[in-house]
């Protein structure tokens, strides 16, 4: 009886130690560069840093989320790769975005005139930890401004170098 009571109260605290991991938190969008513009393909590569909030680290095995601007769907991200992420630090995700050239037209008038956009990333997340994996939801809203005119001088500043080279 003695040893039944030791076990159950063993089983008590090995459940009470595992806690359900939190959802990361995107910070921002580190790197956001164009990989290919077109009539029907345009693809952009980001790089988005993100927070591990847990005081333990976990894998992410896949990341399923839609990406609105200003209240309109812009396209769906989806990531099935492991990578390991440290307790409590901060780590990259690479972002591979297929956008249509009509969801692009829709917001140019903005993006010429340095409008804000509301950027909503709605989804979740596969993370593991051991043997226990577990969907946790992504729920991202900022406000961003972008330059287009410095990003156009940027870009034809690296057009002439690369010609001169």
């Amino acid at each position: 009886m003695r040893s039944l009571s030791i076990l159950c109260l063993a089983f008590i605290l090995v459940l009470s130690g595992c806690t359900e991991p939190k959802s990361f938190e995107i910070k921002s969008v580190k790197s956001f560069k164009v990989e290919k513009l077109g009539i029907k393909d345009n693809v952009f590569n980001a790089q988005l840093e993100c927070y591990n909030p847990n005081n333990f680290g976990v894998t992410v095995k896949k990341i399923d989320c839609d990406i609105f601007i200003n209240d309109q769907k812009l396209t769906h991200y989806l990531l099935e790769t492991n990578i390991d992420v440290p307790a409590a630090s901060n780590f990259m995700l690479p972002a591979k975005l297929e956008i249509a050239l009509s969801s692009i037209l829709t917001h140019s008038v903005d993006l010429m005139f340095n409008k804000p956009f509301k950027i909503v990333v709605i989804g979740n997340a596969t993370v593991s930890k051991g043997m226990f994996t577990k969907n946790v939801a992504i729920n991202y809203t900022t406000t961003k401004t972008f330059n287009l005119k410095e990003a156009a001088v940027r870009d034809i500043v690296k057009i002439i170098q690369n010609q001169i080279n």
